[in-house]
């Protein structure tokens, strides 16, 4: 997706060696820091990051902060992209994404920690057959308590309405979930970009999570999640989305339910409910029936939910 907003970049100073060396090899993982909280809140996840993790590090500023100056003196090894004002959170995924140039980018918010990074086991699930777009963190609340972060596909009358259950805690095994919970995870760059990203003129983002977990599944991919990725809100007991109705509400029904599949082949179905026109016309018409490869309705009735979650399911 384009950008709205144009920002200033400014990159972490290298050494000539590092430099020289970069030619020759492509890095592995960058690592993108959004900027959500205070300023405590940055420099300290900036400094823990520097300090655990030997990756490139990008930060996205608003420029409203009026602190730029000072950060990138006191942080010469981080790339701060720079907006006018803060972007939506699908924006400044994307912005990482175009300027990272590495395998793998992970994006995390300035107010959330690293409890756990399994990166070699993370990498290898990356690197596999059949990889997913990306590996969605299990996320715990400022009481270390695990919240239920992942989802599954639902219709709640004509709404699209994702169900959320518990990761699964017993091994690190990866377990599909519908949409990146809050934005946040580990993913590969080729395969994000291919499928265009987040989508920035949906106004939530809540929707242009589901609208990209969505494109996803429905393109033949998967998103996972594993306990070998865990992140915590230290200052937040309560981890909610905003699910209120925004701007972009139609189009992200529409281009989810906007192909029906029929003994295995595609048609652009009109539906009730949350519909646009022109992007059923403009996207569904014209592109989605060629490109989907399980419509909403086979991904909900072909869903894998967790050891744990098909017990509690099973049972009621």
């Amino acid at each position: 997706m384009s950008q709205i907003n144009k920002y200033r970049i400014y990159h972490r100073k290298q050494d000539v060696g590092k430099k020289i060396e970069q030619l020759h090899r492509s890095e592995q993982l960058a690592i993108g820091i959004i900027d959500v909280g205070t300023l405590e809140q940055l420099e300290s996840s900036l400094s823990w990051y520097i300090e655990n993790m030997n990756f490139c590090l990008h930060a996205v500023v608003s420029g409203e902060r009026g602190d730029i100056a000072f950060l990138k003196e006191k942080y010469p090894d981080v790339t701060f992209i720079v907006f006018p004002s803060m972007p939506s959170f699908g924006e400044s995924v994307n912005t990482i994404a175009d300027e990272c140039f590495t395998t793998f980018f992970m994006i995390v918010r300035s107010n959330v920690e690293i409890i756990r990074f399994e990166g070699a086991y993370l990498f290898d699930v990356l690197n596999g057959k059949e990889a997913p777009v990306g590996l969605v963190p299990v996320i715990a609340n400022s009481n270390k308590e695990i919240i239920p972060s992942m989802r599954s596909p639902r219709l709640t009358g004509t709404l699209i309405d994702p169900d959320s259950y518990f990761p699964y805690m017993a091994s690190t095994e990866v377990y599909q979930t519908l949409y990146p919970f809050r934005a946040m995870g580990l993913f590969d760059r080729a395969l994000f970009q291919r499928l265009r990203g987040y989508d920035i003129e949906i106004k939530s983002e809540y929707y242009q999570c589901l609208d990209f977990g969505i494109r996803c599944n429905e393109y033949g991919y998967t998103i996972g999640s594993t306990s070998a990725f865990i992140v915590s809100f230290p200052d937040r007991l309560s981890i909610i989305e905003d699910r209120s109705p925004t701007e972009g509400l139609s189009k992200v029904h529409t281009r989810a339910l906007g192909v029906e599949t029929i003994n295995g082949k595609n048609f652009a179905h009109k539906f009730r409910g949350y519909f646009d026109r022109k992007t059923f016309n403009d996207e569904v018409k014209n592109k989605s029936v060629m490109l989907v490869k399980k419509d909403f309705n086979t991904i909900i009735k072909n869903w894998k939910y967790t050891p744990d979650e098909e017990t509690l399911r099973s049972d009621n």
